[in-house]
């Protein structure tokens, strides 16, 4: 069989500028031959290699890289419906799509000590942003025919971390996760999406490292991964290259891509 295939001159979107984002908007230009990719992110600056970098800079750097690709940087608050219906207005014919967004709001916080502020927040961001963008998207009429797209989630949604290293991102990507496998098919049947998710262990970069439990445990992860090594942007990135395919027979999907870490104990150990 022949490597997969996709739909070549179009425009990608991608939700989070983070490490993940980072590497599919470096690679993704030259792997499909996009006409467009818009970056979309609530900061004016992202972290790249441990610099604040402005997201315009970064545009600017993946647009020289790649040549024939148009690149825009948006900053908006992904939770405001008008950012993003303003989006969309901006930006048509969406053919493929990544939502990263999200945030981790104290975490090692138990969740009887979380404020309402706290796990409201991370809905905002996580699970509303992510809703938010379908709705826009499909209001202003801004997705192509037979969209593809790839909502990412968290190891910790599908089986938890012992001792709630992070609850209120956990609730939050849990909904998340039910939104991708109980609307999909809507999705899919009423608006031509093809929605699926990724649920990775953690990456070592900024979220992690604000994480006392991830910062002081990547490395016991790491010894005990079964296929050896950390969860890098790369495999995130080949996953979403398939669900973004020609090929892709997929609808509603939750891939875990931990290299098989969650099949044998809770994410993050115990925390005594």
């Amino acid at each position: 069989m022949s490597a997969l295939t996709y739909e070549t001159d179009a425009t990608a979107m991608i939700f989070g500028v983070g490490l993940m984002g980072q590497f599919l908007a470096t690679n993704a230009p030259s792997w499909l031959r996009l006409s467009k990719l818009v970056l979309v992110d609530h900061a004016d600056d992202i972290n790249v290699a441990g610099t604040m970098t402005p997201l315009v800079e970064f545009a600017e750097v993946v647009a020289s890289s790649t040549g024939n690709t148009e690149v825009v940087a948006e900053t908006l608050d992904v939770s405001s419906e008008e950012d993003v219906a303003g989006l969309f207005e901006r930006h048509k014919n969406i053919r493929y799509f990544q939502h990263t967004a999200g945030i981790s709001p104290r975490p090692l916080t138990p969740p009887e000590e979380l404020s309402k502020e706290d796990v409201i927040g991370a809905c905002e961001v996580n699970l509303w942003g992510a809703h938010n963008m379908l709705k826009q998207g499909i209001n202003a009429g801004a997705f192509a025919p037979r969209t593809h797209g790839v909502l990412i989630l968290s190891t910790s949604a599908t089986v938890g971390s012992e001792g709630r290293a992070s609850a209120a991102y956990e609730e939050s990507k849990g909904g998340l996760m039910n939104l991708l496998t109980l609307q999909s098919r809507y999705f899919l049947e009423q608006h031509g999406l093809v929605i699926n998710g990724l649920a990775p262990s953690p990456l070592r970069g900024p979220m992690a490292a604000q994480n006392p439990v991830s910062a002081g445990r990547l490395q016991a992860v790491e010894d005990e991964m079964p296929i050896g090594g950390l969860t890098e942007p790369k495999h995130i990135a080949a996953a979403t290259m398939y669900f973004w395919s020609n090929e892709c027979w997929s609808v509603g999907e939750v891939l875990t891509t931990d290299g098989g870490y969650t099949k044998h104990r809770p994410i993050y150990g115990s925390l005594k």
